[in-house]
């Protein structure tokens, strides 16, 4: 497994030398691939759900990436998701967000379970003193 301390290396690393581009698809394609791994694609799940799968999927029981305190959307097709303790954050302070990998995460695992090309981004960030990462992931807007 890879420290927080390692990812964050890289993540920095490599935004420094090319930008969060190659970062935010990282995530997406993690992301994805985890919704693929599960046979989740396309299952449209409710609130609920979605936030007991992430929960469940990033938290300490699965891959360790955050701690998923809530999920929502509304009838746009627009979500909302907040997380503590992002392995992007751990112990690192910023002056604005930072979570470009974790954003990516959850718009690839949105995308995957929608089937709608998604976009997203980080509202708010625990290392820039922020209580919680905020991330809102809504469909692309030049595909609707």
């Amino acid at each position: 497994m890879v420290s927080a301390t390692c990812l964050q290396q890289m993540r920095i690393y490599t935004e420094d030398l090319v930008g969060r581009g190659p970062v935010l698809g990282a995530g997406r394609m993690r992301g994805q691939g985890v919704i693929a791994d599960l046979g989740l694609q396309g299952s449209r799940l409710d609130d609920d759900k979605l936030f007991r799968l992430f929960v469940d999927t990033f938290g300490i029981e699965g891959t360790r990436l955050c701690l998923v305190t809530g999920v929502t959307s509304d009838d746009s097709g627009a979500y909302v998701v907040q997380l503590v303790e992002g392995a992007c954050t751990h112990q690192m302070e910023a002056t604005e967000p930072m979570c470009a990998y974790t954003l990516g995460v959850f718009v690839g695992a949105l995308q995957a379970v929608t089937g709608v090309v998604m976009q997203g981004t980080e509202t708010a960030c625990e290392a820039a003193g922020d209580s919680t990462c905020t991330f809102v992931i809504r469909p692309h807007r030049a595909l609707i």
